[in-house]
């Protein structure tokens, strides 16, 4: 459901007007310390949608994504050791883990998104030129099957017309059918990249919202196939045999950090989820269902339980590890308005809680020298902007990293609110911006 918007009203006063000048010395003290450097080139590079035309990159549509033309661009100038592991901790459809691929670098990646983990495990896959031949086969000798699997969810019943879901559920018996798991995986990822466009249904920005008159797809069949044969022309340019491991998971998870602890990281890029309330799960939910990465609705709990957190959907822990005086300021004053959600202000202490654990752990896997690159977002609530980029510099150089650079790639959308109570100086602060670090010497 969307938030309703609400007149913005301070609860405390007096708390209020203890905290606001603490407030703006944390955004005075943090933008001295860290300059930004505006990069018009990092306006599209931020972006998911040029991969859409790029071979692979567009076999998934992903909204939260960026470009593969960004990966290429850091890895070709610094060349890291291709002896050594690329490494995504939030590695979505694989952005990171399909460009190092070309470019003759391992690579690993965490995600808890299946649909998105399960696309970069297909996008990264070695085929046999027995499983390519399959796969053409398959193509020419389409025969829709009825499913055995029909997934059971009222969302469904309100996403697609009648006679569309039937078709759909016909190409998921067909990929169901097929007995080779690689090729099995191709056929499904074709089908689920399909979904969006054959619903009556749109991504709108934290979940998907449904639209009547939408002009859906209703040629569901040679829409399917159309798709399959533009996957395999491009698998039979592009099919890269450099090790690419993908974890369903999450890096914070010590059983399967540990996992990794032997590997020798050279390169990290990545972007989390922002601090936004922002919940992939609900973003992807359709997919996730007709993908039968659910069977309940209580099976959701499984992926939300495990995102860093940076939403308010799931009962998350309160406990804070990391304590930081200045994130807690500024959680503290947005709670002194009438937020939509009281768990906001602890929210965004768990995110740096967990993004500061984050970092402590790609340090341990990183070798000396190692770059690091961070896209991320900064966000507001009730006018006081949350320093996202800011504050993971000063954490960053608190665990030992080097800062070495802050690129402002583009100015994000801010609410009419936002920016009164802020000095014009900071008029800035609402971007999307690139964090770069370097691993010190151990």
């Amino acid at each position: 459901m969307p938030r309703k918007s609400e007149p913005k009203l301070i609860k405390s006063k007096a708390r209020y007007e203890e905290l606001l000048p603490k407030y703006l010395e944390i955004l005075r003290h943090l933008n001295q310390k860290y300059l930004i450097h505006k990069n018009p080139e990092f306006s599209a590079l931020v972006n998911f949608k040029t991969n859409k035309s790029i071979p692979k990159h567009n076999w998934f549509d992903y909204k939260q994504g960026y470009s593969a033309e960004m990966v290429r661009k850091i890895l070709m100038e610094d060349k890291p050791d291709n002896s050594t592991y690329v490494l995504d901790p939030f590695v979505g459809v694989g952005t990171t883990s399909v460009v190092a691929q070309s470019l003759g670098y391992k690579s690993i990646g965490f995600d808890i998104n299946p649909v998105a983990t399960f696309a970069a495990e297909v996008k990264t896959a070695h085929f046999s030129k027995d499983e390519i031949k399959e796969i053409e086969d398959k193509i020419r000798a389409f025969k829709p099957t009825n499913t055995k699997k029909r997934p059971n969810s009222t969302l469904l019943e309100t996403s697609f017309e009648a006679s569309v879901f039937d078709k759909l559920m016909n190409v998921k018996g067909f990929y169901e059918s097929i007995e080779n798991p690689k090729v099995r995986s191709f056929f499904k990822l074709a089908y689920l990249s399909i979904l969006e466009d054959c619903s009556i249904r749109v991504k709108d920005g934290n979940g998907i919202k449904l639209v009547p008159d939408k002009n859906y797809v209703r040629d569901v069949y040679n829409y399917f196939l159309n798709k399959c044969n533009t996957m395999l022309f491009d698998l039979k340019q592009y099919n890269h045999e450099e090790e690419s491991c993908l974890i369903n998971g999450s890096i914070l998870n010590d059983g399967q950090f540990n996992k990794f602890m032997n590997r020798r990281i050279g390169e990290v890029i990545f972007s989390p989820p922002y601090a936004n309330c922002f919940d992939y799960c609900e973003v992807y939910k359709l997919e996730i269902w007709m993908g039968d990465f659910v069977s309940e609705y209580s099976d959701f709990r499984e992926y939300r339980d495990q995102a860093i957190r940076s939403h308010v959907n799931s009962t998350f822990d309160h406990s804070i590890k990391n304590f930081n005086e200045k994130v807690d300021i500024i959680a503290e004053l947005i709670s002194c308005f009438n937020i939509w959600n009281k768990n906001i202000p602890d929210m965004i202490r768990g995110y740096f809680d967990d993004m500061t654990e984050t970092l402590r752990r790609l340090k341990m896997l990183m070798i000396s020298g190692a770059k690091c690159y961070i896209v991320v977002a900064n966000s507001g609530y009730k006018g006081v902007i949350v320093p996202t980029d800011l504050l993971l510099a000063d954490v960053a150089e608190e665990l030992g990293f080097k800062v070495l650079n802050m690129i402002y790639a583009r100015k994000i959308r801010a609410s009419s609110q936002q920016m009164k109570e802020l000095h014009n100086s900071y008029d800035n602060l609402m971007r999307e911006s690139v964090v770069v670090l370097e691993r010190g010497i151990r």
